[in-house]
């Protein structure tokens, strides 16, 4: 009885160690600020910029406020973590978004069809620092913005 006690556990502890590892998602939700000091940009860095971020998965939505010369401007999107792609029509025409994980890491593809042609972006979300500074990779920009709060 004992080595059938044994035997079973032994199959138990197996099963629990081949079991697909579930990946541990970041929530990115918070106010981001801007190290244009970390940062390695393409071309000058705006005097400011603040992401505000909420996440709660599926839904993720981002406003990114920016001055560049003493002049503000804001642009948002909306996406869902899960991959499910998303629509929405507004004022500057159709906008597209798909987002997904690769890893811990968020991937945003978004697209905007306009009066003014297409415009198509991709960024790549990343945390570090114990979720203090998030890094995001867009063409050959890296972004490095630290956690206000």
């Amino acid at each position: 009885m004992r080595l059938k006690s044994i035997f079973v556990v032994a199959v138990l502890l197996l099963c629990c160690l081949t079991l697909p590892a579930q990946d541990s998602h970041p929530n990115f939700t918070g106010v981001w600020k801007l190290d244009s000091g970390r940062s390695s940009l393409n071309s000058k860095a705006p005097d400011s910029v603040t992401l505000y971020i909420h996440q709660n998965d599926p839904d993720f939505h981002l406003r990114r406020t920016e001055v560049q010369h003493g002049k503000s401007s804001a642009w948002s999107v909306h996406g869902r973590t899960d991959g499910k792609p998303l629509e929405s029509k507004g004022r500057e025409g159709v906008k597209r978004t798909h987002m997904y994980w690769q890893g811990s890491q968020l991937v945003l593809e978004w697209k905007t069809d306009s009066k003014s042609g297409e415009m198509q972006k991709t960024v790549r979300y990343t945390l570090s620092d114990g979720g203090r500074t998030l890094i995001a990779h867009e063409d050959d920009n890296k972004w490095v913005f630290t956690k206000s709060g």
